[in-house]
């Protein structure tokens, strides 16, 4: 059970509110959950988090399908139940196949076809274990993904770092009717 009341949006102030209207224009919902509903409450980190979370949504220079595997390999390394919940059909519609996303689910390697994902997964599980990346590593990705890119793979993975610890804190319980994470 979540850790904060629903949002009501009348009970908001007016920052508030009007972050709130923001928030459910991108996306497709009819009430505030997961992590902006906790975030609202503190609207000078909603704000900033907010336009980091709808960068990489919609101007990454990854592209969404890389974008929803580094948020699949870091709300799995977090167990973020609710961001899970929202992502795997994400995953799902970038064309990832449904053993591609059990293998995460499952902590494994999946069977990736792509150089490009292959790369994205051995920078993100490096990232998550060790919180830096070897010099072979950082090389390697700077070189396919120019430095703009790799940039952007490190950003996205703090970001939705951020949004796991948000969402682990705070219990926020995944979408109804996902199979939760074990």
């Amino acid at each position: 059970m979540a850790r904060t009341d629903d949002v009501k949006r009348e009970k908001l102030s007016p920052r508030q509110q009007q972050l709130h209207d923001d928030f459910l224009k991108s996306r497709p919902r009819a009430t505030l959950t997961g992590p902006f509903a906790v975030l609202i409450n503190a609207p000078e980190i909603a704000e900033p988090a907010d336009k980091l979370v709808t960068h990489f949504r919609h101007h990454s220079k990854l592209g969404r399908r890389l974008v929803e595997l580094v948020i699949m390999l870091v709300v799995r390394d977090a167990s973020a139940q609710y961001a899970w919940s929202v992502h795997e059909p994400h995953a799902l519609e970038q064309g990832f196949s449904q053993s591609v996303i059990d293998a995460i689910r499952a902590r494994k390697r999946p069977d990736l076809q792509r150089d490009d994902e292959k790369l994205i997964y051995d920078v993100v599980t490096e990232l998550l274990a060790t919180k830096t990346l070897s010099a072979a590593t950082f090389e390697r990705a700077k070189a396919a993904l120019g430095l703009e890119g790799l940039i952007e793979v490190v950003s996205l993975t703090g970001v939705y770092g951020m949004i796991g610890l948000v969402l682990n804190a705070f219990d926020i319980p995944p979408q109804p009717g996902v199979k939760p994470l074990s």
